[in-house]
């Protein structure tokens, strides 16, 4: 298997380094992450997920279906004894680093040792990425998953069909590790067809019935544990289909967002970014020239690769038009998936007689989740994320252009980008606002623990089940704080609120926490 990397003793000094650089930075982000607290709610779903694979269930049997994959490895840390948060952060930064291998890998059988280990350092250390490391959420993690599916499809399609048995299995895990990894997959279907067409060789057929045995053997042990977990709910289903159909997603969603475009707006602050603040997701603001530099040369080298690669309009070239046209006409009116459709049949008439089909293959790569979370009215800048690997690949495609037709020493720009994304890597942290917000939730549930040892006995209503049952286990009752009619009449012993009660009689305010309020029962 590691011959189909070619790798040389250069690739191994590189990937060493990466391995070292990775691990650094994700202790780095758990240790900041720890500091900070938990920032997006999902994380708890995950948390207390992992906590029903180890035996206990806190309102997670409509859940168990989110990241089978991740919650199951966390729940090894618990069982071991290490039932904290920290466990999904050592998990999904473990992820991290492997994607990163990946992606070098990946890069390698396109560019040299240099650009790739380039590559991979702008990747990792892009401030949309570094937002999202080592926290819990399964965006990188997925990431990482979607570019070893790469990886193994490419091996696989041009030197060695037993790496469609790998490809298969990884899509599998990668399904398990976030459902929208699926977004992707018929970009490496696109691939296969430019390669081999739309016939399976029997050669591929053999291997690819293999992996598809193993995978249905995992979906089926998977799924049935799910089932049974989720008494027969599978909630995933519904997400699925409600993509598929073109639904929007719900308007109480505080990130729902129609502007579609609302990710090509943020494009710069997700490569480079000065500030970034938590209202409810992070928000990266105040692009840095870093982020223009990237984008100049970008530009600049793909202006002169495409004058390189210039050709005279033909005939054939309406029918690709025809559809990408219908692709426009169809965005926001009808649904993703149609859109879609209609890029990727573009892209393979544009790209089935080209020596250039990496490139389109990248290009579907980007279209295929792009167009999806653009027409999604729920918008996080995580969702971007995706994108990213087929991103750098024109990035350095870009500077070895730029290298080739201008004559300048090939190691500077790549040298410069390494240095300042390191730089960035490392002192990004420093660019969030200070906040006590999510520390806070902690430090309640600790003052309740401490003051009242029993706690598990007693009653509490709060206001934000989702955190407390992680802090405080299963025995609370959600009542949201601007009801106070019903706070006053209920029989909780304690009520965390997150806003002060002027009306409640049988209640007093015992404690106020960074504006976190505990209320205890006084009649």
């Amino acid at each position: 298997m590691i011959e189909e990397f070619h790798l040389n003793q250069k690739d191994k000094y590189c990937l060493l380094f990466i391995v070292i650089f990775s691990s650094i930075l994700v202790g780095y982000y758990i240790n900041f992450n720890n500091n900070i607290g938990i920032y997006c709610s999902d994380v708890y779903v995950y948390l207390l997920n992992a906590l029903y694979y180890t035996g206990t269930n806190i309102r997670s049997t409509a859940t168990i279906h989110l990241s089978p994959l991740i919650c199951f490895l966390t729940s090894i840390f618990f069982d071991l004894g290490f039932v904290d948060k920290q466990a999904i952060y050592i998990v999904t930064g473990a992820f991290a680093v492997f994607g990163n291998i990946g992606f070098y890998l990946l890069l390698k059988r396109y560019f040299d040792e240099t650009l790739s280990l380039t590559g991979t350092i702008i990747y990792s250390s892009l401030s949309l990425y570094l937002t999202w490391l080592a926290n819990g959420t399964l965006d990188i993690p997925a990431v990482s998953m979607t570019i070893w599916i790469a990886l193994f499809t490419v091996i696989a399609v041009d030197e060695n069909p037993k790496f469609y048995q790998y490809a298969i299995l990884f899509v599998v895990l990668g399904i398990f590790t976030r459902y929208t990894i699926l977004l992707t997959l018929p970009a490496f279907a696109l691939y296969y067809v430019y390669k081999k067409g739309f016939k399976l060789d029997s050669k591929d057929l053999r291997h690819i019935a293999k992996g598809i045995v193993i995978a249905i053997i995992l979906v089926i042990i998977t799924f049935s544990a799910l089932m049974i977990m989720g008494n027969g709910h599978f909630g995933a289903g519904s997400q699925i289909s409600d993509g598929i159909s073109g639904a929007q997603g719900a308007e109480i969603d505080p990130a729902y967002n129609t502007d579609v475009s609302y990710y090509a707006a943020n494009f710069l602050n997700f490569i480079s970014n000065s500030h970034t603040v938590i209202d409810g997701n992070p928000i990266l603001e105040n692009s840095t020239p870093l982020a223009w530099a990237v984008i100049a040369i970008m530009i600049i080298g793909m202006v002169l690769w495409l004058y390189s690669h210039k050709r005279s309009p033909q005939k054939k070239d309406l029918i690709p038009l025809a559809l990408f046209v219908m692709a426009i006409i169809s965005f926001t009116r009808i649904s993703a998936v149609i859109t879609t459709l209609f890029v990727l049949l573009g892209l393979y008439f544009m790209g089935k007689d080209s020596e250039n089909k990496t490139e389109y293959f990248m290009l579907a790569w980007i279209f295929s989740n792009i167009i999806f979370f653009s027409y999604y009215s729920i918008k996080v800048n995580r969702y971007m994320l995706p994108i990213f690997p087929a991103v750098i690949y024109f990035v350095l495609l870009s500077i070895k252009t730029i290298n080739e037709k201008t004559g300048i020493n090939k190691n500077i720009l790549p040298a410069l980008f390494i240095v300042l994304f390191i730089v960035q890597a490392f002192t990004f942290t420093f660019t969030f606002e200070p906040t006590d917000e999510f520390k806070t939730i902690e430090e309640v549930s600790d003052y309740i623990i401490t003051t009242h040892p029993d706690y598990e006995n007693i009653s509490i209503g709060v206001y934000n089940v989702r955190a407390y049952n992680w802090w405080l286990g299963g025995n609370l009752i959600p009542i949201a704080s601007d009801d106070e009619d019903l706070i006053d009449s209920s029989n909780v012993t304690y009520y965390i609120s997150n806003e002060i009660l002027n009306n409640v009689t049988n209640y007093s305010d015992i404690k106020n926490i960074n504006n976190v309020y505990i209320y205890e029962k006084s009649v």
